[in-house]
């Protein structure tokens, strides 16, 4: 009998391979334990690497966030199309900036529509004209290229690619999250994950396979990670509060008409509910009010200018999305930009 191998998460046994555990989580239910899953990377990092490597990611884990903390801050925002829109993050852009020494912080909104973290892609996407991209393919480049000191990162809404809950998506959105944290911890910099946001709150019958349960599944995971130190912002149940509070108020209130991409309110709504969790994790003050008007326009130009510059600086796999000015160009272009949002 083969010996069993250590995992982080348990004892990994002979017959427990990828295929293997892909029937079980078929078979045991939507929510596929973490206790297995959680450091299941660093185990093949042990497998492969050897258990020096292995201690030197673990060291990671542990010095990422001191070493954020001594850093000039560099806010990443990944995300999908919901967060390439930018509202929702232009919201929190302006809470940080009005935060004690951090009004000129450099905050950059790197979301990419159609992104997954898992790397899959329904047959057929864009009617065939690309597959979904996968966030790892352009990870590496941004973070050796912006050095970020903090990540927010929210996936999930491609990752079940629209179809009705399955073990084997939500084990690939699973690992492809693990990936994900691991990479930011290796660059030095401190991540916090995002449950995904809702889908077709404002018509249910539209949502026969009940995608917006996936959804909840996907978030109650990473929920259920902070045991293992991660810190995640769960925005699923608090944006189902407020929709229904909003079409208590005025029952033609509509969170999407698409059934996907939030309007307006819909993304003020996920921006006060990361702000609630993420003011308090990064010690941040939380009274204060979000960017409105002139103000709003301003960080909504200088947003959209960093945006498309960092994406064409560290390219992608995704057609069709604007290009941008060279780096250096948009910084500086951005720097006025905020001298007269600071005014």
């Amino acid at each position: 009998m083969r010996a069993p191998l250590m995992w982080m998460g348990g004892f990994r046994t002979a017959d427990d391979t990828p295929s293997a555990r892909r029937e079980k989580a078929e078979v045991s239910g939507p929510l596929i334990s973490h206790s297995l899953i959680r450091f299941h990377l660093l185990g093949r990092i042990a497998s492969v690497w050897g258990m020096p490597r292995l201690f030197l990611v673990l060291l990671c884990l542990f010095t990422a966030r001191a070493s954020a903390d001594k850093q000039e801050p560099r806010v990443l925002f990944l995300g999908d199309s919901i967060t390439y829109g930018g509202n929702w993050t232009i919201y929190v852009e302006s809470a940080i900036r009005a935060q004690k020494g951090l009004s000129r912080a450099t905050i950059v909104n790197m979301g990419l529509s159609s992104e997954t973290t898992s790397g899959l892609s329904e047959p057929g996407h864009a009617g065939g004209a690309f597959p979904r991209p996968d966030l790892h393919e352009r990870l590496g480049r941004v973070l050796a290229e912006f050095k970020p000191t903090l990540v927010v990162a929210c996936y999930g809404i491609n990752d079940g690619i629209y179809q009705p809950l399955d073990g084997a998506r939500q084990l690939a959105f699973q690992e492809g999250v693990i990936k994900l944290r691991l990479a930011c911890i290796r660059a030095g910099a401190q991540i916090v994950m995002v449950t995904p946001p809702l889908y077709a709150p404002d018509n249910r019958a539209k949502d026969a396979i009940n995608y917006d349960g996936v959804m909840e599944a996907y978030g109650a995971w990473l929920v259920a990670q902070r045991s293992a130190g991660w810190q995640v912002i769960d925005i699923h149940h608090l944006l189902h509060q407020s929709v229904a509070a909003a079409k208590k108020a005025d029952p033609t209130f509509i969170y999407a008409k698409d059934n996907l991409h939030p309007g307006e309110q819909g993304h003020l709504f996920m921006a006060q509910a990361v702000w609630q969790s993420l003011a308090p994790m990064m010690r941040w003050k939380v009274d204060v009010a979000f960017a409105e008007g002139e103000k709003l326009r301003l960080l909504r130009e200088s947003s959209a200018t960093l945006r498309d510059a960092w994406l064409k600086q560290a390219g992608h796999k995704r057609p069709g999305v604007k290009g941008g000015l060279p780096v250096a160009e948009a910084e500086a272009r951005v720097a006025q930009i905020l001298k007269e949002y600071l005014d």
